[in-house]
């Protein structure tokens, strides 16, 4: 208890009341003190405790750790905060000497989580080494000491807050400068794995993987221009990330899935949903083995030039079964339902299939009238 002292109203720089708790009881150590029921108001800079006569406070700098314990069947819950060595030169407190090295904040009606998320925060945030703010002298306070205050707090706030930003810039930075190289590592592992001569599953799975992680060079507006020939590139780099999967979903992906598929592939270097769209519009058969195609449902994919073997296939997962549903096509080829039912409908307007609609839903099955 001889770290607090008496509470000083000078205003420290930056400072912020976080939370305020009533009737809650101070302990030095595991003795009783004479500060009971009074409300404790954590800042960013100090506790404070109140029962309306006295006002004491604990610079939160002479915390250095803190502790906690839950309320029992006749014990109320209780933060333990472990102090540094009180200072030879400390400001006069109502305690001069204590023999233990801690307090303990009783919460008699609840509070104690609060209180203790509150303590930690401004533990970590360390906003007292910012320094105080020097008191205005009287001239100042008769013109206008509120706007003063005002402006130094509008300007505190513009300070932490440029700050953190320039944290979080330098993060992402360093985020960008790692994850490209990762990439460049990865394809060179991969390469090297490319010619060995004999590979095991465990190695064609490395490889996979670590193809997978992304496009080390994305086309980007700063090295491929705007607008057409903008698209354009992303277009020739999209088929190419794109043939793989394509086949693996056997020839068409929906084109929010490509979305999705391409935006994790290029990392950091995101596109909009709109650029993704504009740069499927210049796919063709010819040049790049796919194209953007539209469903009568108004459904965007992206098709590969092997329609007749996706409807082979589709024909016959419907033989093998007799008929089928969309959601017996989503479940066996493993698609999504919605390309399932587009899938049938384009097989039902070649007259590949036709269907039976009946009670318990629609079924599909092989067209046999064009085969009389």
């Amino acid at each position: 208890m001889d770290r607090w002292i008496w509470e000083n109203k000078e205003k420290r720089a930056a400072e912020e009341n976080r939370q305020t708790i009533t009737h809650v009881r101070l302990y030095d150590g595991e003795d009783k003190t004479s500060f009971d029921q009074g409300s404790l108001t954590v800042s960013t800079h100090r506790l404070l405790w109140s029962d309306g006569n006295r006002n004491i406070e604990l610079p939160l700098k002479c915390i250095t750790k803190v502790e906690s314990h839950g309320a029992k069947f006749t014990k109320s819950a209780k933060v333990i905060l472990t102090l540094s060595k009180s200072p030879h030169s400390q400001t006069p407190g109502p305690i001069t000497d204590s023999k233990h090295d801690y307090i303990k904040l009783s919460f008699v009606k609840g509070g104690h989580q609060e209180g203790e998320t509150s303590i930690r925060t401004c533990l970590n945030e360390k906003r007292w080494e910012k320094g105080v703010i020097a008191a205005p002298n009287k001239k100042s306070s008769l013109m206008g000491g509120g706007l003063v205050s005002i402006e130094q707090q509008i300007e505190s706030s513009r300070q932490n807050a440029d700050q953190s930003l320039n944290s979080a810039f330098k993060d992402i930075d360093n985020l960008m400068v790692k994850g490209k190289e990762m990439v460049i590592l990865a394809e060179r592992i991969a390469q090297k794995l490319s010619d060995v001569k004999t590979e095991g599953d465990e190695t064609v799975e490395l490889k996979s993987a670590l193809l997978s992680i992304g496009i080390s060079n994305p086309v980007t507006r700063e090295s491929h221009g705007t607008g057409t020939s903008y698209h354009k590139s992303l277009g020739s780099e999209l088929a190419r990330m794109l043939d793989g999967p394509l086949r693996e979903a056997g020839g068409v992906l929906s084109v929010s899935e490509v979305y999705c598929r391409y935006n994790r592939a290029r990392g950091i270097e995101l596109v909009s949903p709109e650029d993704v769209v504009n740069a499927c519009k210049t796919l063709t058969p010819e040049q790049h083995g796919m194209e953007l195609k539209k469903f009568s449902s108004g459904v965007l994919v992206v098709e590969g030039d092997n329609f007749k073997s996706i409807m082979d296939n589709l024909l016959q997962t419907i033989k093998s079964n007799e008929c089928c549903t969309a959601m017996n096509l989503s479940n066996v080829m493993s698609i999504p339902l919605l390309l399932a039912k587009e899938r049938l409908q384009a097989a039902e307007q070649h007259g590949i299939v036709c269907r039976d609609e009946t009670d318990d839903g629609i079924f599909f099955y092989e067209n046999l009238f064009c085969l009389m």
